[in-house]
């Protein structure tokens, strides 16, 4: 698979987003029910996290299970676990309008990308960012912000040891693992001076689902109407996949 982002990214700045509107003064279980309020308000499902470690003279943080859930009416679940995230965040942008995180790590995180027949979950959770972003953009988002909203930029942010799990009604066994290439993604938002939280997610994407939807390329998928129902959520992506795509399905 192309060097790109993989839907590990989904949690990980949907995590990063949530946090950091709130992170420069909290810690601990105040970070943790943040991430879950801002989170499910953005994609429109549950998102969870078990625990969360802040230093606000260092800005050194690990967050413990950030869970994802699928949207109605998908039933796996979930759709994102990320066991663990370590975030450093240059401490003098703490509480400044722009924070810069400087490095984030994922480890193994695990993703589930389900396929029925009017579309994928993770197709799903693009179209509830969206309405994120035009809320936000609206000064909307989120309900109860107060203030100038919060800027990010990610200097090197790594995803490693991560797994894709494919489930679709057509697959033997309706079930398949692919495994993900290690990522490295620089500078996020730079070029913006910085990106509000919806905005920072809607930006990347479509490079996720570009680089899920080759993932679960690389398994043994029934190419029937399983593929043709990615190949139609796909018609909004890059002609490089929707080509990949339509050979596939004349084969």
């Amino acid at each position: 698979m192309r060097r790109g982002l993989t839907i590990a990214m989904i949690g990980i700045v949907l995590l990063f987003c949530a946090a950091i509107i709130v992170v420069y003064v909290s810690i601990g279980s105040v970070i943790t029910s943040s991430v879950e309020k801002y989170g499910s308000a953005m994609t429109q499902t549950s998102v969870t996290l078990t625990e969360a470690e802040f230093s606000p003279t260092t800005g050194e943080a690990t967050l413990l299970n950030l869970k994802v859930e699928s949207p109605v009416p998908f039933t796996a679940q979930p759709a994102l676990l990320a066991p663990r995230i370590e975030i450093q965040i240059d401490p003098h942008t703490i509480g400044q309008e722009t924070i810069v995180i400087k490095r984030l790590m994922v480890e193994a995180p695990e993703i589930t990308y389900e396929i029925i027949k009017s579309g994928d979950n993770l197709r799903k959770i693009r179209d509830h960012i969206k309405d994120a972003v035009s809320a936000e953009q609206r000064g909307q988002f989120p309900l109860d912000r107060k203030g100038s909203p919060k800027k990010i930029i990610i200097d090197d942010l790594y995803i490693q040891n991560g797994v894709v799990i494919v489930q679709a009604e057509n697959l033997t066994g309706n079930r398949e693992t692919a495994l993900l290439e290690d990522i490295h993604l620089e500078n996020v938002g730079q070029a913006e001076n910085g990106l509000e939280a919806a905005a920072l997610i809607e930006e990347i994407y479509a490079s996720v689902l570009q680089a899920t939807t080759l993932a679960a390329l690389s398994t043994d998928l029934n190419l029937s109407d399983q593929m043709r129902n990615i190949l139609r959520g796909a018609s909004d992506e890059t002609e490089e996949l929707v080509n990949h795509l339509r050979n596939l399905l004349e084969k």
